[in-house]
């Protein structure tokens, strides 16, 4: 019997619900800062002290074996663009491959773009 892997997204709204039902004081809108935060604690990257609540919080992520790091990229995955993400849900792509294509994407210029178009344009005439 074959087993039907989880998308990133899925396993996101799982640790969001089990984040939420046992931190509801937790604000929604500042969680992407918080968890880039214990991310950074946790490989200790710089020396932060973390306190009360994101202490609490860190410890919880760690019983339950959710990585910060890791539920801090889900939560970047979830910025990116539809086509991106249909490519992801699909298992197309990768995340570090979505991640990379939205950076890219995020950091065109219009000259950039305007020639990739032309360069489109182009081939579909040579095709015809």
């Amino acid at each position: 019997m074959k087993t039907v892997r989880k998308t990133c997204f899925e396993k996101l709204e799982d640790a969001k619900i089990l984040v939420l039902n046992n931190f509801p004081t937790i604000d929604i809108r500042k969680e992407c800062n918080l968890m880039s935060k214990l991310a950074t604690y946790h490989y200790k990257k710089k020396k932060y002290i973390i306190l009360g609540e994101e202490r609490k919080l860190y410890n919880f992520l760690i019983e339950n074996s959710l990585n910060p790091f890791t539920v801090y990229r889900w939560l970047l995955l979830e910025r990116i663009p539809n086509e991106i993400r249909f490519q992801l849900k699909n298992h197309m792509l990768s995340q570090k491959k979505a991640t990379s294509l939205y950076f890219q994407q995020r950091h065109e210029t219009e000259t950039s773009l305007q020639q990739k178009i032309r360069a489109l344009g182009l081939e579909l005439i040579r095709g015809m």
